[in-house]
């Protein structure tokens, strides 16, 4: 390989200090915590880019949204309880990173939910269910 430029690799469910920069009205931007959901697959060395979705302290009942707890991040953790909002899913440079927080285990009961919201916000329930019952 030629040269190619290097970056920091990160792990899906890390929670991510990012500057979302300007964002119209109703979208997150900022410098807010975010949870990367990009596959480990693409989050390699070479890739300049991440996807994440950003958290907020401003709770809503809103049924693809996960209450993240403060203990349910492992590491340096959230000082309050934040809402994971999949309606703002996003691909940033990694050059956006700001500070690396804690993360959320991949076998925790938070980090299905978040699965599930985040198949549900893409409409990719029918789509994962007729593959589980494939895989039957």
């Amino acid at each position: 390989m030629a040269n190619k430029k290097e970056y920091k690799t990160y792990k899906r469910g890390q929670i991510l200090y990012v500057d979302l920069g300007h964002k119209p009205e109703g979208v997150q931007g900022g410098l807010r915590p975010c949870v990367v959901v990009s596959n480990d697959a693409s989050n390699h060395k070479y890739a300049p880019q991440i996807t994440v979705c950003a958290l907020t302290t401003k709770l809503k009942n809103n049924p693809v949204h996960v209450i993240v707890k403060p203990d349910d991040i492992k590491g340096y953790s959230l000082l309050k309880e934040s809402d994971f909002l999949p309606e703002d899913i996003t691909t940033v440079s990694k050059n956006k990173v700001c500070a690396t927080m804690g993360y959320i285990p991949r076998n925790a009961e938070i980090m299905n939910q978040i699965n599930y919201v985040l198949a549900k916000q893409l409409g990719l329930l029918s789509v994962a269910g007729a593959k589980v019952k494939e895989e039957k």
